[in-house]
């Protein structure tokens, strides 16, 4: 089973589910928005909206990985990577470490892409 499948039948189980996979392509847009105001922020030496777009980053991270459904390996694998994003989010508002921030952007876009994918092949466009 491709990694595709496995995201498509891990989300149509997810509690996400009544919202549909729009939601979920709704959340990594906003999630890639964040980072990107984030570090923006950084560079501009804008510490408060800094702080304000990685903490709404961090919320999001912890809502995709709240509607996780264990039973599947898909999940318990995003599960790791949603508590590195974390982590990584965490690090980066502490140090306000625009590096950080632009490592995780290019990974999130494939995984936003993927759930994007999803959609189209449910019948859901975004």
């Amino acid at each position: 089973m491709s990694g595709l499948q496995r995201a498509t039948t891990a989300y149509k189980s997810s509690s996400v589910q009544t919202s549909g996979p729009r939601l979920v392509v709704m959340l990594y847009d906003g999630w890639l928005s964040a980072l990107d105001i984030a570090k923006d922020a950084i560079d501009q030496g804008d510490l408060v909206l800094a702080h304000r777009q990685l903490v709404k980053a961090q919320n999001i991270v912890c809502e995709l990985n709240n509607t996780l459904d264990m039973q599947y390996d898909i999940s318990q694998q995003l599960r790791k990577l949603y508590d590195f994003f974390l982590r990584q989010l965490i690090q980066a508002n502490v140090e306000k470490n625009a590096q950080l921030i632009a490592e995780q952007i290019p990974i999130v876009k494939g995984l936003r892409d993927t759930w994007e994918e999803a959609a189209k092949q449910l019948g859901q466009t975004t």
